[in-house]
């Protein structure tokens, strides 16, 4: 378990700590006309500060909690957990994890052994943003609400699937079933310049914000290499690259903590051998469903694919066609039913001998009349799956080796 205090008692004494952000004078004028581009939901204080969540469904049904990735926000479930609560109805909980989204970013703790939210400075106690981290947040949200009793079904995606395997070997009894698609941990080749932070990473965290130039952040300069074709196929649609362009600088400049606790993510999460901790987490027998893209690049399903299911006593392997590492994005319509079928089953069901049902076809909806209101948030018609949303869910790609074309998304399209 993390060095910090139990769930218990942060709810008992939890501060509330919003946001940290930068006044309007502390943003460059450049920067100033950005606007936040995460819509607020709930929140609650749990002992880092503010976590912002969201939750549908029937207060009877089935505890659900799902978790994004490296550099996403709770925006990935944004309409999967209302089909969810529709069609199986779950009661679903998305939050941003700490440093991401609306959900505070808290100093980074640089002691050597980790001093917890006792190690505190002017803005806050200070995190460690490693697994136990974000375990310690899931734990202390649900203890917010009341739900530190029920039995819960985790679904994570890339980092967020980690964090979902970790949650269930600290609580292995509270976790009757498990999704992971694509979890983290597994990266086969270490990058060049991850070693370049480990090596100066006590210095990096503290000069991050201090060294992003807004010159390589204006609009049209960060914006038109995204836009132009590259290598035959298309470029980004110019709004999703001014969407991205809105969330990087609004992260960087805006919202306090977020460049040095990323720095602290990539040092302190094992993105390249995390067998111990899914070997032990595997060894219950709880349904475990794992989710692949058969295209994913950075986690290629025929060989971690394979490693990461031989450490569950009870998992099968979906591999997605024509889908990329974010496969519940690229392929929304094929995923979602799927895993709603999968949460529905009994948990003591053996996935060795049981066929999750492939999704029912789908066509696309008629083209409304120009009067006619755009339908939103329709998991069936395939609206999750824009390039706007995709780029929203991207992961850190440089430092830890991300290679998947970030406009990968056109070429993917039926």
């Amino acid at each position: 378990m993390g060095g910090g205090p139990s769930a218990e008692n942060v709810r008992q004494r939890a501060e509330p700590r919003p946001m940290r952000c930068r006044t309007a004078d502390q943003v460059p004028t450049c920067f100033r006309e950005v606007t936040c581009p995460y819509p607020k939901e709930q929140t609650a204080y749990t002992a880092f500060g503010a976590t912002n969540y969201s939750i549908v469904g029937p207060e009877t049904g089935e505890v659900v909690v799902c978790f994004h990735g490296l550099n996403g926000s709770r925006m990935l479930f944004q309409e999967v957990d209302k089909y969810m609560a529709r069609m199986g109805g779950f009661r679903v909980i998305c939050f941003d994890l700490y440093a991401h989204g609306l959900s505070n970013a808290p100093p980074v703790d640089l002691c050597p052994a980790g001093c917890g939210p006792s190690c505190c400075s002017c803005s806050g106690p200070k995190g460690r943003y490693d697994l136990d981290f974000f375990v310690d947040q899931t734990d202390e949200l649900l203890w917010s609400l009341g739900l530190e009793n029920e039995p819960l079904n985790l679904v994570g995606f890339s980092l967020g699937g980690t964090i979902a395997v970790a949650f269930a070997k600290r609580f292995p009894r509270r976790v009757r079933r498990l999704v992971a698609m694509s979890p983290s941990g597994f990266i086969p080749t270490v990058p060049p310049l991850y070693y370049l932070l480990c090596a100066c990473f006590y210095c990096l965290v503290p000069l991050a914000p201090h060294v992003l130039c807004t010159y390589w952040y204006k609009q049209e300069r960060f914006t038109k290499p995204l836009i132009s074709p590259k290598n035959g196929g298309e470029g980004m649609d110019p709004q999703a690259a001014k969407q991205l362009w809105t969330r990087f600088v609004w992260q960087l400049f805006v919202k306090r903590g977020v460049a040095r606790a990323t720095l602290a993510i990539c040092r302190r999460v094992n993105w390249f051998n995390l067998s111990e901790l899914f070997e032990e987490t595997g060894r219950h027998d709880r349904p475990v469903l794992l989710i692949w893209g058969e295209r994913d690049g950075l986690n290629p399903v025929m060989t971690i694919g394979q490693k990461v299911k031989s450490f569950f006593s009870n998992a099968t392997l979906l591999t997605i066609p024509r889908a990329g590492h974010i496969v519940l994005v690229d392929r929304p319509a094929e995923v979602v039913p799927r895993i709603v079928s999968f949460l529905k089953m009994p948990p003591d069901t053996r996935m060795d001998t049981t066929m999750i049902p492939p999704p029912q076809p789908v066509q696309d909806p008629p083209m409304p009349s120009p009067t006619q209101p755009q339908p939103k948030g329709d998991v069936e018609a395939g609206l999750i799956g824009k390039d706007t949303f995709r780029e929203d869910q991207m992961p850190v790609p440089v430092v830890l080796g991300h290679s998947e074309d970030i406009s990968e998304r056109s070429r993917e399209r039926l």
